[in-house]
């Protein structure tokens, strides 16, 4: 695949587009919408600002990164894409729903599990309706996938870089995320635009970070969000599912 055709592939998948650029997914932030932690654009942006540096994005950010270069190491050299995993496809199956697993469990309450295998399972389905690859993303994983394990192989199967993926992932978050307070707080549109702006370098840096990192370097410290999410659970009245 050349690289104007990675850059579009990649384009597409952090596109509203695709399934997963819908606005219905708040990440708890609804929650704090209501009761008035989130009010304006400085907090709109602190807070996910908080997220992708040190709370699920981060850790979503890491969890691609692993499940990426998993099967990117799986890659005989050279072979044809329909050929690529025969020779060590169970141990990379076992890794993959490993990682999967764990994915889940640092998941903070039952709605965000819920957001992520749902985004996930619309992300492997969309993505293998524009693939030409005779493995599909969810082949690797039994059951639900999560949305940063589908991302990270679909990235490897495309040949998309890391240095692209992560940025674009987050990317991609922060954005749904902020047009979540463009609906609700509400805000305007150039306000939002500028928080899209802003939290670039937070966004670069943070994805240049997980690339030099492991899962040992995963954990959260964004409690704020994590009850947020868990109190959207429990809103009589809410716009968002997640």
């Amino acid at each position: 695949m050349s690289d104007v055709s990675t850059q579009l592939t990649l384009q597409t998948w952090m596109s509203a587009a695709f399934p997963t650029g819908a606005f219905t997914c708040s990440h708890g932030m609804e929650a704090a919408i209501e009761d008035g932690r989130i009010h304006d654009a400085k907090t709109c942006e602190d807070w996910i600002a908080g997220i992708v540096q040190h709370g699920s994005g981060w850790n979503d950010t890491l969890i691609s990164s692993a499940a990426y270069s998993m099967v990117n190491s799986a890659l005989p050299t050279g072979a044809p894409a329909s050929a690529k995993f025969m020779a060590q496809r169970e141990t990379l199956e076992a890794s993959l729903n490993e990682l999967n697993a764990l994915a889940m469990a640092l998941c903070a309450g039952s709605e965000r599990l819920r957001e992520t295998t749902q985004l996930g399972t619309a992300f492997s389905l969309a993505a293998a309706a524009g693939s030409t690859d005779h493995s599909p993303v969810d082949s690797f994983v039994k059951g639900d996938i999560t949305l940063p394990v589908a991302m990270g192989i679909a990235a490897s199967l495309a040949n998309i870089s890391l240095e692209q993926l992560l940025p674009a992932g987050l990317q991609a978050m922060s954005s749904n995320l902020v047009w979540i307070c463009t609906r609700l707080v509400p805000l305007g549109q150039t306000q939002s635009l500028t928080i899209i702006n802003h939290l670039q370098p937070v966004i670069v840096l943070t994805a240049a970070k997980a690339s030099e990192s492991t899962l040992d370097d995963l954990g959260s410290c964004s409690l704020l969000a994590d009850l947020a999410s868990i109190e959207h659970e429990q809103l009589r009245s809410r716009i968002c599912i997640t």
